[in-house]
């Protein structure tokens, strides 16, 4: 008779134990695979985001280089029909707004700098990327260099009434604004995003941030050791800010990485959820369990006691 009670205490309340520990297991592997799934599609989301805005800026840096050129070869046009004039301030300002470079430089065939609206009291030459054009009938480069207050269009003609080169510079807003609107941070604030989430892009080489969630982060290093990603992609457990976290991730390119961290309890929330009821129906059913054991053995004990009598 005890062992008969025993089993119908013992064996459900393991076989409820089991049930919890299966069920913990199953809804933790489902939601983990759920976020990665998530994390995957919002990295992909940040990838396609940036390919499409370096494509829009390519489109308008090629668009500028096209307009920037032509300017220049009209300068050359105006300053070989008025060669004379261009030791006077005023005519050498007036050319320069007229074409809407910011400065302009002339060299002789050696490349020497003859003339500039930025004064200098020291001897300068070109730059060595342009002394290819120096021999050069026609000629007509581009070069863009990247200041702190944006992006600087170079731009070296040959002079039409002699041997050397002019060379204009532009300062673009448009392409700056542009750059600024469609910049990896940008990319990644378009995107969503798990809530609570961190997405940040790595470059590798120098171990910092080139675009972050939090703004304030760009720039600084990363305190991730670089050797974890050593995938092409996947995810692993990292403690980030105090909290276990999932850091997953995917590589951009050879030396830039994207990641998207995301606290455990986030991932966990459903199965934190299901373990909790489960337990409180667990504590339920054996409540009523003993208590109908209780109720029982009771009912025995009294019908014995009447058979003795």
């Amino acid at each position: 008779m005890k062992s008969s009670v025993y089993n119908i205490t013992i064996i459900p309340f393991l076989l409820s134990a089991l049930v919890i520990c299966i069920a913990f297991y199953a809804v933790g592997v489902v939601e983990k695979n759920t976020a990665s799934q998530q994390a995957d599609t919002h990295i992909s989301t940040v990838i396609t985001d940036i390919y499409e805005n370096n494509s829009e800026t390519e489109a308008i840096t090629e668009k500028l280089c096209k307009e920037y050129e032509l300017k220049a070869q009209t300068l050359s046009i105006l300053i070989s029909q008025l060669p004379g004039t261009m030791i006077e301030d005023m005519t050498a300002e007036e050319l320069r707004i007229t074409s809407g470079a910011d400065q302009i430089a002339i060299s002789d065939r050696s490349g020497l700098i003859i003339f500039s609206t930025a004064p200098s009291t020291e001897t300068e030459y070109i730059s060595e990327d342009f002394t290819e054009g120096l021999t050069k009938m026609n000629y007509c480069r581009t070069i863009i260099t990247k200041s702190e207050t944006g992006c600087v269009f170079e731009v070296a003609v040959s002079r039409r009434n002699e041997r050397g080169l002019i060379i204009a510079s532009f300062a673009s807003s448009a392409l700056n604004e542009v750059i600024n609107y469609n910049g990896s941070s940008y990319a990644i604030h378009k995107s969503s995003s798990f809530i609570p989430g961190t997405t940040a892009i790595i470059n590798l080489e120098s171990n910092r941030f080139i675009a972050h969630t939090n703004a304030a982060l760009i720039g600084t290093e990363c305190i991730i050791d670089s050797t974890r990603f050593n995938k092409e992609k996947t995810y692993f457990s990292y403690k980030f800010q105090g909290k276990p976290s999932f850091v997953f991730y995917r590589y951009y390119d050879e030396n830039t990485v994207i990641i998207s961290i995301v606290s455990k309890d986030y991932v966990y929330t459903n199965r934190t959820v299901v373990v909790m009821w489960l337990i409180i129906l667990d504590a339920i059913i054996m409540t009523s369990l003993l208590l109908s054991v209780r109720h029982y053995n009771s009912r025995t004990k009294t019908s014995d006691i009447s058979t003795e009598k």
